[in-house]
């Protein structure tokens, strides 16, 4: 899957923002990947619910959490209806998912 780090984490952030982004990468990529169905599922589910911990990694990534959430829900429907129609899942970055 590419990286977004050269558009999401500038050479001005702080190193624990770099780490928030990674994490919500890896969520991204665990809610996208369709080899371990149990992490994709549990990765759809925390960005579904946007509980406490999500909105909490979004603070500390210094995004907003609303946005973040409405965009990468977007992409996890489309991704679930490539699947359902039989299309191979597209790799996705933060980035495409964010500006999408």
């Amino acid at each position: 899957m590419g990286s977004s780090r050269g558009f999401w984490v500038s050479p001005m952030m702080e190193a624990e923002q770099k780490l928030w982004v990674a994490v919500l990468e890896t969520a991204l990529n665990d809610a996208l990947a369709g080899d371990n169905p149990s992490r994709m599922e549990t990765a759809r589910r925390w960005f579904r619910e946007g509980g406490q911990n999500f909105k909490l990694v979004c603070d500390l990534a210094n995004f907003d959490a609303s946005f973040v959430r409405k965009k990468i829900l977007t992409v996890i429907d489309q991704e679930s209806n490539a699947s359902a129609k039989g299309r191979k899942r597209t790799e996705r970055s933060l980035e495409v998912s964010l500006s999408a």
